[in-house]
C-alpha cells in the first residue's frame, strides 16, 4: 500500500424518473465496470476510491437528487456524482472531473431539441422593488471556451461531480425547491451564495439522447453553421471568469 494513503469515498446516483433509454443502459454498464477496475487498482495507489451506489427509485427529478444528497451525507460520503439516464459518457468521465479538484463540477452537454444550446449558465440577479424578493435570470453560454476548465454561474446536471462539504455547509432543501428554474440550475446559485465555486470541464464531452438523435458537440455546432446562428459574431469572448487549461 502506498504511503499517505487515504480512501475517498463516492456516491453514484442515477436521478431520473425511470425512463432510461436503451442506448443508455450499455454506456452506463461500461462506465460502471470502469470504475469497478478504477476501485481494484486504487488500492495500491495514493488516493483509493471507493464506490457506492444508491438506488432512488423512479420519482420527480428533484426529489430523487434531495434522495441523494441525504443518503450520501448519513452514509458519510466525499463526494456525490450525479449522471442522468439520458447521457453518454466516456468511461474516464469520473476521474475527468476528480482530478479538478473542484467543489461543484460538470461536463459539456446540449439541450435535446434545437437549436442544441449548451446548457452552461451566466446568471443576472437583483432585487425586484414590486414582489420584494431576489431574482435571477440565466442566459446560455454560447461562446463557451473549448476545452478548458471553465467558471461559471451555473450547468445542467447531466452529470455533475460535487464534494459533499458543499451540502454540509448549505442549509437543506437543497434540491427540492419550488422554482421557474430547473433544480440543478437554482442549485449552483444557492452554492454560489455559500462561497462556493461552479465549473464546467468542456474538453469531457456528453452526449444528449434525442428522438432521432444522439445531440453532441459536434452535431450542435454544426446545426448553428447550417442555421448561420454565428454564436462568436452576436457573443463575442467569454470573460465574465477565468478559465484553464486542461491537460
Amino acid at each position: 500500500m502506498a504511503e499517505n494513503h487515504k480512501v475517498v469515498k463516492v456516491a453514484i446516483a442515477i436521478p431520473n424518473n425511470g425512463y432510461t433509454q436503451v442506448e443508455s443502459y450499455e454506456n452506463r454498464l461500461l462506465n460502471f465496470l470502469h470504475l469497478g477496475r478504477l476501485a481494484e487498482r486504487s488500492k495500491n495507489e495514493p488516493v483509493e476510491f471507493d464506490f457506492y451506489f444508491f438506488v432512488i427509485g423512479r420519482t420527480f427529478t428533484p426529489m430523487a437528487r434531495e434522495e441523494a444528497v441525504k443518503n450520501s451525507l448519513e452514509a458519510g460520503m466525499d463526494y456525490l456524482w450525479m449522471i442522468d439516464d439520458d447521457m453518454i459518457a466516456d468511461n474516464d468521465i469520473f476521474e475527468r472531473l476528480y482530478r479538478h479538484d473542484v467543489d461543484i463540477v460538470g461536463g459539456l452537454a446540449f439541450t435535446r431539441n434545437p437549436p442544441f444550446k449548451p446548457v452552461i449558465y451566466s446568471c443576472i440577479d437583483g432585487w425586484d422593488p414590486i414582489d420584494k424578493k431576489d431574482y435571477f435570470i440565466n442566459h446560455y453560454i454560447m461562446n463557451y471556451p473549448k476545452d478548458k476548465l471553465v467558471e461559471c454561474d451555473a450547468f445542467g446536471f447531466g452529470t455533475a461531480l460535487i464534494k459533499m462539504d458543499v451540502f454540509r455547509k448549505m442549509k437543506p432543501p437543497y434540491f427540492a425547491l419550488s422554482s421557474q428554474t430547473g433544480e440543478d440550475i437554482l442549485f449552483c446559485y444557492n452554492a454560489k451564495k455559500y462561497g462556493f465555486k461552479v465549473y464546467v470541464d468542456t474538453s469531457t464531452k456528453l452526449g444528449h439522447l434525442g428522438n432521432p438523435i444522439k445531440v453532441t458537440e459536434d452535431s450542435a455546432h454544426a446545426y448553428w453553421k447550417e442555421s448561420n446562428l454565428q454564436v462568436e459574431r452576436h457573443n463575442g469572448e467569454y470573460i465574465k471568469y477565468k478559465t484553464t487549461e486542461v491537460s
